[in-house]
């Protein structure tokens, strides 16, 4: 190979590794919406019959209530870690996400607000598995539900 090509060659494949790293970190981002997306469908799917008892829409199930109220503090943990660097509304990654461009400059109060989560879920689940009154897991359940919608308000888009 002539000495005149080498620079070339070296310039290519130096591009082709920005290319294949700029990809890797698309994936990545890619990998990360789907995955809180999901994360959060599952745990708005256990929090239906949750809802639904306390508002009166079906019939109050302790067992039921459990198993569900089980299932979410188990879940309230996930969709946080995949709240990355780029995968915010207006990130360059073109893919439909609520998760506002503000969490980015608030991570602290963000973070606070998912820890918040995970304590009031597991409050939940351990009085239900302790057979609290139904009242007062009423009283708990709108805990949780207002601790998602304050984290709704400030970083979620309409």
């Amino acid at each position: 190979m002539s000495v005149m090509f080498r620079p070339l060659l070296a310039g290519l494949g130096l591009s082709a590794a920005l290319f294949a790293s700029a990809s890797v970190q698309a994936l990545e981002v890619d990998k990360a919406i789907e995955y809180r997306q999901d994360a959060l469908r599952v745990m708005a799917f256990q929090t239906g019959p949750l809802g639904d008892m306390v508002q009166g829409n079906i019939d109050y199930d302790a067992e039921e209530f459990a198993l569900r109220a089980n299932n979410l503090a188990g879940l309230a943990h996930l969709p946080w870690e995949a709240f990355i660097e780029g995968s915010l509304q207006d990130g360059d990654h073109g893919i439909e996400t609520d998760a506002l461009a503000g969490i980015a400059d608030n991570m602290d109060d963000f973070t606070s607000r998912a820890e918040t989560l995970g304590e009031e879920t597991a409050t939940l689940a351990r009085m239900a598995n302790d057979g609290e009154e139904f009242n007062d897991l009423r009283r708990q359940m709108g805990t949780v539900v207002n601790t998602c919608r304050g984290c709704h308000d400030n970083y979620r888009a309409d």
